[in-house]
């Protein structure tokens, strides 16, 4: 389907409307949740920076104002080139998040049963040590380090909040997380033709004659993005869009291209015809500077424009256009989105994108290229150091689960497959138990895949757990001690963003409320309740980060700074110097690293989770059998599943809602605000289903419907107790063992 600022279709109005503010502004004294305790000793009022440390390549420059030792208000630092002033609608609700009555004020251990209403009672700093210590000293000594798992995520990030943790579970030799739920497929995807997945600053894009965006919805995940692509626009940029789903850009957009969920390689070819059909590709740049040229042309003819529209649900003239305005711009540039590529083909999707990119020579001049991931900042610290890799002892087994996968890893030993394998598996293979995770800076009750296999792990009685959090999520029900972190304002950070190139200081701006205390401090004082003496464990944060510190400037000069920058070559990849085998971008991959060419073709990749056998990462023939797509994205006052609790967030939008197609939801009996259930089929053959309420709009195509991520079970307004990633899938993608939330397919009906 194509759209066009001429043809502005009815829907856009959830998008629009749940992006409003909505009265969370710090500025506004009516709404401004008043802080619920003094701070002990006060710090010296003043305006801090700070960095936003949450899952967001922004990674806003924050400015804090304190009075009493207070924090009265959070503004955007009008001097950064990103934030310029103002932060997202969830930097506006800090304050209610920071000075919430919901938050854990002391430890609590658990007197009752696991699960939703567990209860728990408050002990001391010194109790909570001695007896965690005390527990996991036991497990090791019976069974290694590698009996336990951390469990993190993004929820806290940058060197100040993770270098304790890192360093602990680095000294006990613990189980590693392979943390691979968010972009790592997309990594493999890039890599595999370009030879890399950083690209140009997005601070570029203004200069670009064609602005795509591919798979995202900036709105929710870089918010400030939409300025450079606003002045690209008032510049005469076109912009242009791909994407199942109606973003606030797509609704804007001079042509809005939605193919079927999955299909995004096979559009890319019918793309490529068109530019190639027509002339319209740079034979000078595809002779210099790329490789297997032929190749491409050969799988280009394997395919005609009826099989493409018949597989995108996208008509060759829609595609014609967009193809046409792409070519004829002076210079375009492409943003993939992460979203896209959260399925069982998402990094062949990926791989295939950049290919128009080279075909029409829009790489490595101004205003052009291809943007995933940018890493360049990240270069500035010493991550070795900050995380005390050479903590861990001399010849420790240490064995690897995936994120993805962890409901299958926590499953008991007596637990039988459908293969007659038992217990829990690693990679579909079995592995040793885990005995004990500590979660922290995560939700895995909310954000993980396939909720349900996690509980059953969760509810054993021979793990031992431990959560470290702001709040009680849904995750914390389960756990055995309930340590309260202290939030981002109440300690010092460094953390870099990963789509502008800055790597930034924060500031402590206010004392830790209660008796929270940041993670670093939380795992150096277990580490030597332990026992441990090692003097990783009694560095300062702010001694940590100096030794992290390699940047352009002193650590000193970054704190009076706030940030400093990599030196980057402009435009990005001016000299075409491709860190790929060849040097060129290689439109065959033929390295073998990404993935196995015998499944995959190495050109261009069309399979989708449907068509693909379950052997070569595809759906089995249970889930085919459901009638639709499930798609959840990112929602701009969510990130993941943090703000769902704040007050000024919580009921500003409806969380646990499916978004169902007009003609679809005819089809099924379901009216707009109907109770209904979605249900799904989950590992070896379960049946997962959780309720919902319908919003009948065409927010998605035929076909496919949609529900906001990661919000908290115990939150359902409805009563049910049921959140979306009940039903999502937990298998591995096709690349770089990457989640796959996106391939779930799902039955409605009324409830």
């Amino acid at each position: 389907m194509v759209m066009n600022r001429r043809s502005f279709l009815k829907g856009s109005s959830a998008f629009a409307f749940s992006a409003s503010i909505m009265g969370c502004s710090s500025s506004d004294d009516d709404t401004t949740e008043p802080p619920v305790i003094e701070p002990p000793t006060p710090e010296p009022d003043g305006v801090f920076h700070t960095t936003c440390p949450r899952n967001c390549g922004d990674r806003c420059s924050l400015m804090i104002s304190t009075k009493d030792g207070v924090a009265v208000a959070v503004n955007g630092d009008p001097t950064h080139p990103v934030t310029a002033g103002t932060p997202c609608v969830k930097g506006h609700a800090y304050l209610q998040s920071i000075y919430s009555p919901d938050r854990i004020q002391q430890p609590m251990k658990r007197v009752g049963p696991r699960g939703p209403g567990a209860t728990f009672e408050p002990i001391t700093w010194e109790e909570a040590n001695t007896q965690i210590a005390a527990k996991l000293n036991e497990i090791i000594a019976a069974h290694t380090g590698n009996a336990i798992l951390p469990y993190t995520y993004s929820g806290y990030s940058g060197i100040g909040a993770t270098s304790g943790a890192n360093r602990f579970f680095n000294r006990i030799a613990s189980r590693k997380l392979e943390r691979n739920i968010c972009a790592s497929a997309g990594y493999s995807g890039m890599s595999s033709i370009l030879g890399e997945f950083s690209g140009p600053s997005p601070e570029d894009y203004v200069n670009t004659k064609c602005f795509v965006s591919w798979g995202t919805n900036e709105q929710a995940t870089n918010i400030h993005h939409l300025k450079f692509i606003n002045q690209a626009r008032d510049n005469g940029a076109k912009i242009l869009v791909v994407n199942p789903a109606r973003t606030p850009l797509a609704s804007q957009a001079d042509v809005w291209l939605q193919p079927t969920a999955g299909t995004d390689a096979t559009l890319v070819i019918g793309i490529s015809k068109v530019l190639v059909e027509e002339g319209l590709h740079d034979t000078g740049f595809i002779e210099s500077y790329t490789q297997d040229y032929e190749a491409l042309l050969a799988r280009l003819e394997e395919f005609t424009h009826e099989d493409i529209e018949l597989e995108t649900g996208v008509s060759k003239a829609e595609y014609q256009e967009f193809a046409r305005a792409y070519a004829g711009a002076s210079c375009a540039m492409i943003r993939i989105g992460y979203g896209l590529q959260r399925t069982l083909n998402g990094g062949r999707m990926v791989k295939a994108i950049p290919t128009i990119a080279a075909l029409t020579g829009n790489i490595g001049k101004v205003g052009a290229g291809v943007v995933y991931l940018n890493t360049q900042a990240g270069g500035m610290y010493d991550w070795g150091y900050a995380g005390g890799g050479s903590l861990t002892p001399e010849g420790a087994v240490r064995d690897t689960v995936s994120i993805n996968e962890i409901g299958k890893s926590l499953l008991p030993e007596d637990y039988q497959h459908e293969d007659g394998q038992y217990g829990p598996l690693a990679y579909d293979e079995p592995c040793d138990p885990i005995k004990a995770m500590i979660v922290y800076s995560s939700n895995p009750m909310a954000i993980a895949p396939d909720v349900d296999l996690i509980e059953t792990g969760l509810m054993r009685d021979d793990l031992f757990l431990v959560g470290i959090d702001l709040f009680q999520t849904d995750t914390m029900d389960y756990v055995d001690y309930l340590l309260p972190t202290s939030s981002y304002i109440e300690q010092v950070n460094m953390i870099d963003s990963y789509q502008c190139y800055y790597a930034k200081h924060s500031t402590k701006a206010i004392m830790p409320l209660y008796e929270s205390k940041p993670d670093t401090i939380i795992f150096q004082e277990l580490a030597k309740a332990m026992g441990y003496s090692d003097p990783e464990f009694s560095e300062s944060m702010d001694d940590i980060m100096r030794g992290t510190w390699k940047g352009n400037i002193s650590y000193d000069e970054l704190c009076e700074q706030n940030w400093d920058s990599p030196i980057v070559p402009y435009p990005f990849r001016k000299d075409y110097d491709f860190p790929t085998p060849s040097g060129k971008i290689e439109f065959k991959d033929t390295s073998g690293t990404y993935f196995d060419p015998e499944k995959f073709n190495p050109v261009i990749d069309t399979g989708t989770p449907e068509s693909n056998d379950f052997a070569t990462k595809g759906m089995t023939d249970e889930e085919k059998a459901r009638e639709f797509r499930l798609l959840t994205p990112a929602h701009p006052k969510m990130s993941n599943s943090q703000w769902a609790n704040i007050k000024f967030i919580a009921g500003t939008f409806p969380q646990h809602t499916v978004y169902i197609n007009p003609s679809d939801a005819a089809a099924k009996g379901i009216n707009d605000g109907d109770q209904v259930i979605l249900t799904a089929t989950r590992y070896e053959n379960r049946t997962a289903s959780i309720q919902f309420v319908a919003r009948v709009e065409p927010m998605t195509a035929v076909g496919t419907v949609f529900a906001w991520k990661n919000s908290w079970k115990k939150l359902n307004e409805n009563g049910s107790g049921s959140a979306v990633n009940q039903l999502t899938n937990s298998e591995l993608t096709d690349m770089n063992n990457g989640s796959s939330f996106h391939a779930t397919r799902v039955d409605i009906a009324p409830a």
